[in-house]
C-alpha cells in the first residue's frame, strides 16, 4: 500500500509539474541592453526561433538584433559583430569597471582570453596585480579618452568622402561630351586642392578653404558627440532584465553591413538547388 501511495505522489508530481522548468533557459540580450529570457529551439543566418515559458507559440527574432546570447550556466555561445568591435576597442587601455555586483575595479591593461564560451578578462590593476575573471561579471568598462581616435577617424572620413562625392556629382552635372575625361575631373578636384610649389601648382583651389575649416571642425564635432554620448563606456552583463543600457552598444559600420549582405546572399544561393551543384564544383576545383 506505501509503495501504490509512493507510486502514486511521484505520477502526481510528474503530471502536474512544469516540464518547462528543467530545460536550460537561454538569455538575449539586443544592442539595448533589453533581455529576453526563453527556450532557444534553433537559429539560422537569418534570425533566431525561441518559446517564452508563459507562451506555446514560437517567436522569431532578427539575429541581427542580438547583441549576445548566454544560459543559465554562464556560456555564452553567439556574439554579434558589434560585440567582438567593441572588445576590440576596449583592448589594451586604461580605465575602470563596474561589475554586476557595483564593485569598480581600476585597470591599466585588459585583455579578452579566446575562450567563447566560458570567456575571461585578463585584468592589469592599478596596485600592479594581474587577475582573471568572468566576462559575464562585468556590467560595465569606461575606457580613458585615447578611445577618442575613432571618433576623430570617423569625422574626417565622413567629411573628406563628402567633399569627394560632391565634386564627383557636380563633375556629373556639369559633363562636357566634347571635352576629354582627364581634364573636366581634374578641374573638379583641382578646386579642393591647395598651392603646391612642388608640383608646380601656384594657385589654392577655390573649394580649399572649404576644406581646411570644414574638416576639423566635422572632426572636433564628431569627437564632442562621443564625449556627449558617453561612448567610451561600453556595457556588457545587464543588471536588470527590464533596465537598458544608458546606450545602444551597436556600431555602425558599412564595410561590414556590406560583407555580411555579400556572405548572407551567397548562402542563400547556395541553399538552392542550382546554387549548392555550382558552389560544390568550384569547391572541388579551387579547394
Amino acid at each position: 500500500m506505501k509503495r501504490i501511495s509512493g507510486i502514486f505522489i511521484i505520477l502526481s508530481t510528474i503530471l502536474t509539474g512544469d516540464s518547462l522548468d528543467t530545460d536550460v533557459n537561454h538569455v538575449i540580450v539586443d544592442h539595448k541592453g533589453n533581455s529576453i529570457v526563453a527556450i532557444i529551439d534553433s537559429m539560422d543566418l537569418d534570425a533566431i526561433y525561441y518559446k517564452l515559458k508563459d507562451q506555446v507559440d514560437p517567436q522569431t527574432i532578427d539575429i541581427d538584433k542580438a547583441y549576445f546570447i548566454y544560459n543559465d550556466f554562464d556560456r555564452i555561445y553567439h556574439y554579434d559583430w558589434s560585440y567582438y568591435e567593441n572588445i576590440r576597442r576596449i583592448k589594451n587601455r586604461t580605465g575602470k569597471m563596474i561589475t554586476i555586483h557595483n564593485d569598480t575595479i581600476d585597470f591599466k591593461n585588459i585583455e579578452f582570453t579566446g575562450n567563447q564560451i566560458f570567456p575571461e578578462i585578463l585584468v592589469a590593476s592599478t596596485n600592479d596585480t594581474s587577475f582573471y575573471m568572468p566576462m559575464l561579471d562585468i556590467y560595465k568598462i569606461q575606457t580613458d579618452y585615447s578611445i577618442m581616435q575613432y571618433a576623430a577617424e570617423r569625422g574626417f572620413w565622413y567629411s573628406f568622402n563628402s567633399f569627394i562625392l560632391s565634386a564627383a556629382l557636380d563633375t556629373r552635372l556639369k559633363w562636357d561630351v566634347d571635352r576629354r575625361f582627364s581634364p573636366q575631373v581634374w578641374d573638379q578636384y583641382n578646386d579642393l586642392l591647395p598651392a603646391i610649389n612642388i608640383l608646380g601648382r601656384e594657385p589654392t583651389g577655390a573649394h580649399y578653404a572649404s576644406v581646411s575649416y570644414l574638416i576639423p571642425l566635422s572632426v572636433l564635432g564628431s569627437m564632442l558627440w562621443d564625449i556627449w554620448k558617453d561612448k567610451r563606456s561600453f556595457y556588457f552583463h545587464p543588471i536588470e532584465k527590464d533596465v537598458p543600457y544608458p546606450r545602444n552598444m551597436y556600431v555602425f559600420s558599412l564595410k561590414h553591413i556590406t560583407e555580411a549582405f555579400i556572405v548572407k546572399t551567397f548562402r542563400r544561393i547556395e541553399r538552392t538547388k542550382i546554387g549548392g551543384i555550382l558552389f560544390g564544383r568550384i569547391r572541388n576545383k579551387y579547394f
